[in-house]
């Protein structure tokens, strides 16, 4: 436990240290937060409720979206692509340390910042725009909500990480990384509510996993789902929890193959 407590420090050591990179992803954040701010003041001008979502629900949602983004969409299993492709991967595969812990550990130092400053980013809005913001009725509510996010987290990393292990067959795999992130900030509600979209699209997104990221939890803080819908959202995360668990051992495991090969 003590060696991947020292990564998590060195990890924050080097966010920290990369402060120029830091603050531009800040300054991104900021911009969208804004962005969104603007836009949907502008719809709800003349409104009191759209798509089901009442002024209060849609700002919390936006928010809320802004805080998650960071939370579950902060990871560093890009760096697995650097490291497959440079080799520097087999200095880690000959330590006495398992690799998935290794950027378990990269990864929540990386949550770690990105998360407080978006806290951060969030209050401040709060208070100098004055933003009304929905207040779930339910404390079983906040229980869903913090089970909701965990599995969110731990999906989103599966993904990512058999993403990046695509990196043991090309070198270009830096591509489909970019492509899959941004589909996936877009199905998963990171940009708007998906209500916005057609219902067969809606219904599409939430039966595959990507809903489950973003837009799912974020129902459940705002309360516009029922129990019921709950524990099958739920049930549908674990489902693509354990199969992309499965695609991403047996991936790292081929590549694993190739690699040795390769390198033999």
């Amino acid at each position: 436990m003590q060696k991947y407590l020292s990564v998590f420090f060195l990890s924050l050591e080097q966010e920290l240290y990369h402060r120029a990179s830091f603050l531009m992803d800040r300054a991104r954040s900021i911009t969208i937060l804004i962005a969104f701010y603007a836009f949907w003041s502008t719809i709800f001008q003349d409104r009191a409720t759209l798509l089901g979502y009442t002024k209060s629900q849609m700002f919390t949602y936006v928010l809320g979206m802004n805080v998650l983004r960071a939370l579950v969409f902060s990871d560093k299993t890009w760096e697995i692509i650097r490291e497959i492709n440079t080799g520097k991967i087999s200095a880690y595969l000959i330590r006495p340390i398992s690799y998935v812990g290794y950027s378990i550990s990269r990864d929540l130092s990386d949550k770690v910042m990105s998360l407080s400053s978006a806290i951060l980013e969030v209050l401040l809005a709060i208070l100098v725009l004055a933003i009304p913001l929905y207040v779930p009725q339910h404390g079983a509510t906040f229980l869903a909500f913090i089970i909701c996010v965990s599995l969110a987290i731990l999906l989103y990393f599966l993904m990512s990480y058999a993403v990046s292990a695509l990196a043991f067959w090309t070198a270009e795999s830096a591509g489909p990384r970019f492509c899959f992130e941004l589909f996936l900030e877009f199905a998963a509600g990171a940009f708007f509510p998906l209500d916005v979209l057609p219902t067969y699209l809606r219904k599409l997104f939430e039966a595959l996993p990507f809903a489950s990221l973003l837009f799912f939890p974020l129902n459940i803080l705002l309360e516009r789902i029922s129990p019921s819908q709950i524990l099958k959202g739920l049930l549908i995360q674990l489902v693509w929890i354990f199969i992309f668990a499965f695609i991403t051992r047996t991936l790292w495991k081929k590549g694993l193959e190739s690699y040795g090969a390769e390198g033999g």
